[in-house]
């Protein structure tokens, strides 16, 4: 069992936990504000007339 453990020591990688890279309420905001401009958009294409 000692090799065993040795080896898992040695040879595994120890997995480290991932904090996110970016804060939740920065991509929250940024969902948001993306959501808002296709909506926009979308208003815009829907409603605009021609010019002539």
């Amino acid at each position: 069992m000692e090799k065993y453990n040795e080896g898992i020591m040695k040879h595994v990688p120890i997995k480290k936990i991932d904090r996110p890279r970016h804060k939740e309420w920065f991509n929250r905001r940024c969902e948001l504000a993306r959501m808002e401009r296709e909506k926009a958009w979308n208003r815009y294409r829907r409603n605009r007339r021609p010019n002539h």
